[in-house]
């Protein structure tokens, strides 16, 4: 029979397993850490890597913060929809801040009410410039594809108009021909 790794012949003193988390020992005391991140066991070795070699990089709140620049804001009224909405916004805040500081909220509630107010009316009026420029941008394409189709049309009758006329004046000047070629053959007599 194989030899059984449960009949030991000497008792030996097991040490603690490692979860994961760093053991010290001082003395027979035994201070766990589990702040270790332990691998992930549905992860398949390589599974990860990107094709060019290595792991994509984490992007993080830092990185996304660098990639903002102060022209960014200089610029900020150029955008489609922005001034409107945020002119929108400014009046709505101080409107509704306005009125509940006027009908006896304290001001720091009053000023919750105008800061929201500015948010969602921001919010509201750009979502509603964008709609409008959307369905606007929508009817100039149709208009173009009209006027394009209308073209097109036009361009056909005209060259129809013209095949017409081209043929209606090689008949005229075929009857012409003809008739010179009748004159010729009248105008020769014999004595």
């Amino acid at each position: 029979m194989a030899a059984d790794t449960r009949e030991e012949a000497s008792p030996k003193r097991s040490e603690p397993k490692n979860l994961g988390g760093n053991i010290s020992a001082r003395k027979d005391e035994t201070y766990e850490t589990f702040n270790k991140r332990l691998p992930n066991a549905n992860v398949i070795p390589g599974g990860t890597t990107n094709t060019a070699g290595g792991r994509p990089k984490d992007v993080g709140l830092v990185e996304a913060a660098k990639t903002v620049q102060f022209e960014d804001f200089r610029n900020i009224h150029k955008l489609p929809c922005v001034r409107d909405s945020l002119l929108t916004g400014i009046l709505s805040g101080f409107g509704l801040g306005g009125v509940r500081a006027v009908l006896g909220a304290s001001l720091p509630k009053a000023s919750n009410w105008a800061v929201g107010g500015f948010c969602i009316s921001s919010f509201v009026m750009y979502e509603y410039c964008h709609y409008q420029r959307r369905k606007e941008k929508n009817g100039m394409k149709r208009a173009v594809e009209i006027l394009d189709r209308k073209k097109i049309e036009r361009e056909e009758k005209m060259q129809a108009a013209r095949e017409a006329r081209r043929k209606a004046k090689e008949e005229a000047d075929k009857l012409v021909e003809e008739e010179e070629r009748k004159k010729k053959l009248k105008g020769w007599k014999f004595w």
